[in-house]
């Protein structure tokens, strides 16, 4: 789960104006496929699947082994307006290079925000406008988006499937 809210934070405002899917990868390995379409989000692991739900201010946790998922309120505070890009208007941004990240043609920028930095790899592709890498200044931590597609995911993958039934987990 908090390797899932990781994810979402990884959105960048502009991603979440967009409708996409691909393929997260990290230092750690393949991390799952995200589906985005406005403000429906949702993240396939080998884990479980989450799909958030800005519009209905839902947070639903799938577990397909059971067939059963948990229902989370959405925080007012999760979403574009809150991401830590948001606050680059604060920070800074210097153009490094212009390299090429898994065929997409990227500016390279060193992102400064509140003192901390990283670096970012923007697409050039105008149907790709989000990073397509970011990652530590010593490489000790990173993230890419592959195999990208800009087509409108299905509405069907941002619902609940037929047959789950819904976990009541005391105290939540």
């Amino acid at each position: 789960m908090v390797c899932l809210l990781l994810v979402i934070c990884a959105v960048t405002p502009s991603a979440w104006a967009m409708s996409f899917s691909a393929h997260l990868h990290s230092n750690e390995g393949d991390m799952g496929k995200m589906y985005l379409d406005g403000s429906k989000m949702r993240m396939e692991t080998q884990d479980g699947i989450m799909i958030m739900r800005r519009d209905k201010m839902v947070m639903w946790v799938l577990m397909p082994e059971d067939k059963v998922y948990m229902e989370q309120p959405l925080n007012q505070a999760v979403g574009p307006k809150h991401l830590p890009d948001n606050d680059i208007d604060s920070g800074e941004r210097v153009f490094i290079a212009k390299e090429t990240i898994n065929g997409y043609a990227a500016d390279k920028y060193k992102v400064t925000i509140k003192g901390d930095s990283h670096y970012e790899w923007i697409s050039n592709d105008p149907g790709i406008p989000m990073p397509v890498r970011t990652a530590a200044l010593d490489d000790s931590w990173w993230n890419e988006y592959r195999e990208i597609s800009t087509a409108v995911p299905d509405a069907g993958v941002f619902e609940i499937p037929a047959g789950y039934s819904k976990m009541s987990v005391p105290g939540m």
